[in-house]
């Protein structure tokens, strides 16, 4: 064999090589892959953390603007604000999580949740946007996680992401406003 001959036969062998990858890569997807029950997310950081809340509960996002402070309620209501009209109140999740406090800055954003009766925002460092995520990828939350933000984290997909449970968190007693007795 000549080499030109050797070159032709070893091109050959390379194209097929390449012909054979291609055939395996051009199978489609296994239908298990890409079924199952999924969840749209909104994706905001607190503290450096990836959080997420079903967008289900979602109202709408906006900057933290003209926040006034609430004397008499909880610390972790860190006060109401006007939004076209509506008074709603805003809630650190870390405090009422027990988590490491931040202060406010100019970049804050607030999510307004609404749902079962209830609307209130909750403060973000920063929102990353929406993500749809396959139920079936949800883990147990770690045991790492202690107090009372346990109860309402629903579990963690893989990055982190940590979902929280947001019917738990817009039901809960501590912040539910009782109208007849006008108390939160």
């Amino acid at each position: 064999m000549t080499s030109e001959q050797n070159m032709l036969q070893a091109s050959k062998t390379s194209e097929e090589i390449l012909l054979e990858r291609a055939r395996k890569l051009a199978v489609p997807l296994k239908a298990t892959e890409d079924s199952g029950e999924r969840i749209e997310i909104l994706i905001f950081l607190l503290n450096g953390e990836r959080y997420g809340v079903s967008t289900e509960y979602v109202k709408e996002v906006t900057l933290l603007r003209h926040l006034t402070p609430l004397p008499g309620t909880p610390d972790f209501i860190l006060g109401i604000i006007s939004i076209r009209g509506r008074v709603i109140s805003v809630t650190d999740l870390r405090v009422f999580f027990d988590l490491p406090r931040k202060g406010l800055s100019d970049y804050n954003k607030i999510i307004v949740l609404s749902g079962e009766g209830m609307e209130f925002a909750i403060l973000a460092d920063q929102v990353e946007g929406v993500s749809w995520e396959r139920i079936s990828r949800l883990t147990p939350p770690p045991d790492t996680i202690q107090g009372i933000g346990k109860e309402f984290i629903a579990g963690v997909f893989p990055g982190p992401l940590i979902l929280i449970n947001t019917k738990a968190v817009i039901t809960h007693p501590r912040l539910v406003v009782d109208r007849k007795n006008g108390k939160l």
